[in-house]
C-alpha cells in the first residue's frame, strides 16, 4: 500500500514537473511574441517618423526653390529694366527696344514659369513617394497565437 501511494505520488509529481515544464516553454514563447511584437511597433514607430521627417524636408526644399525663383525673377527683371529704361527713354531706339524687352520678358516669363512648374512637378512626385505605404500582405506581422520554426523545434 505505501508503495502504491508512493507510485502515485511520483506519477503526479511527474505530471506537475512536466506540466510546469511545458507551462515555462509557453511562457518563453509567449515572451518572445510579445518582445517580437514590440521591436515591430517600435520599428513601425520609427519610420513613421523618418517618413515625417521627409515629408518635411520636402516641403521645405519646395518651397524654398519656389521663394529662390520667384526672388530670382524679380531681381532679373529690376536688373533687366536699367538698360532697356535707358533705351526706351532715346527717341530713336524707343520702338526696336520696346519689341526686344517684349521678347525679353516673354523668354524670361518661360524660364522661371518651367522652373515653377518642374519644382512642382517634382514636389508632387516626391509627396506621392512619401506618402504611408498601404498594408502588404508579404510582410507578415508577428502573432502570439502562431508558434515560430525555432519554437516548434
Amino acid at each position: 500500500m505505501a508503495l502504491s501511494l508512493l507510485l502515485v505520488l511520483l506519477a503526479a509529481t511527474a505530471a506537475v514537473l512536466w506540466q510546469q515544464r511545458r507551462s515555462s516553454r509557453e511562457l518563453a514563447a509567449v515572451q518572445l511574441g510579445m518582445r517580437r511584437v514590440a521591436a515591430a511597433l517600435l520599428e513601425g514607430s520609427r519610420a513613421e517618423a523618418q517618413l515625417e521627417d521627409l515629408r518635411q524636408l520636402q516641403k521645405l526644399a519646395e518651397q524654398g526653390v519656389a521663394f529662390g525663383t520667384a526672388t530670382v525673377r524679380s531681381v532679373h527683371r529690376g536688373i533687366a529694366s536699367i538698360p532697356f529704361g535707358i533705351l526706351e527713354a532715346i527717341p530713336v531706339t524707343r520702338h526696336p527696344t520696346r519689341i526686344v524687352r517684349s521678347l525679353h520678358d516673354q523668354i524670361s516669363d518661360v524660364v522661371y514659369d518651367s522652373i515653377g512648374g518642374g519644382n512642382k512637378l517634382i514636389g508632387s512626385v516626391l509627396r506621392l513617394g512619401l506618402t504611408k505605404p498601404a498594408a502588404r500582405g508579404d510582410k507578415e506581422q508577428p502573432r502570439l497565437d502562431r508558434k515560430s520554426d525555432e519554437e516548434q523545434a
